[in-house]
């Protein structure tokens, strides 16, 4: 089962125990999540989370990677419908954008409470992280002349993460920011990050 806009309680235990650390991670915070809490929500017993997941940390980390890879194939399938560069990185910018705004548990989990938790949780954010730089990397590489170094590349991809993460922090729970700016966000963004790469030509 997908847990990107998963609204309704599922069957499978595992997943029953993901629906209801996503729910409590991201409503009640982190810190204020227990295992009772989880196992209460997801109508399981102890017994059977923790034959799942050795701790709340484990449950983090494996339902950060859940997503991550839902968010990354769901990117990918946005820039590979486009064959211009500029309307490939629209297309994935969108819809990055649009499942942090549609779901905002989703963009509150990844980039919000999962700060700080631990270095194992900080590994895997990072390696998302990475993940989706690498994404822009191959999209511009073949863009670019011969003469930009690759150095340069990862470096302004890895940027372009960052920068796109945190307009994504500072904009998807806020009421003034509705559907209807997908688009504008998207496109905003879409400049800075073709301007950037061209910057570098």
């Amino acid at each position: 089962m997908q847990m990107l806009f998963a609204t309704e309680m599922p069957k499978e235990a595992r997943e029953k125990i993901f629906f209801a650390g996503l729910q409590l991670f991201t409503t009640e915070g982190f810190k204020n999540t227990s295992v009772l809490h989880i196992v209460e929500m997801a109508r399981v017993s102890k017994t059977t989370f923790y034959q799942n997941f050795s701790s709340k940390e484990d449950l983090i980390v494996r339902l950060f990677e859940e997503l991550a890879v839902e968010i990354i194939e769901e990117v990918k399938e946005a820039f590979q419908q486009e064959e211009r560069l500029t309307y490939k990185a629209y297309a994935g910018i969108r819809r990055y954008v649009e499942i942090c705004f549609t779901d905002p548990k989703v963009a509150n989990l990844i980039l919000v409470e999962s700060v700080g938790i631990s270095q194992e949780v900080e590994e895997v954010r990072r390696a998302v992280y990475r993940q989706l730089a690498d994404l822009v990397y191959q999209t511009v590489r073949g863009e670019l002349p011969q003469t930009v170094s690759e150095k340069d590349i990862v470096i302004v991809s890895q940027a372009m993460v960052g920068a796109i993460n945190e307009v994504v922090i500072q904009n998807f729970n806020q009421p003034s920011v509705e559907g209807a700016d997908f688009d504008y966000l998207a496109r905003l963004l879409n400049r800075i990050i073709i301007g950037s790469f061209v910057n570098l030509a």
